[in-house]
């Protein structure tokens, strides 16, 4: 059963499922928890699909 936080990776990154659960275990920082890193992924996409975002 999928985790909360990879379905919502999943519905504001329009990716599949399998794909936010590897992302989330790919991209977490030790001792920062699978909630936390969920919205930092979120926020960094925001910021690069904003128009005119700098990298």
């Amino acid at each position: 059963m999928a985790n909360v936080d990879a379905v919502r990776l999943s519905n504001e990154l329009g990716i599949d499922l399998a794909q936010a659960m590897l992302r989330l275990r790919r991209e977490g920082i030790p001792g920062e928890t699978k909630r936390q890193t969920c919205l930092r992924i979120i926020a960094d996409e925001a910021h690069h699909r904003r128009p005119g975002a700098r990298h």
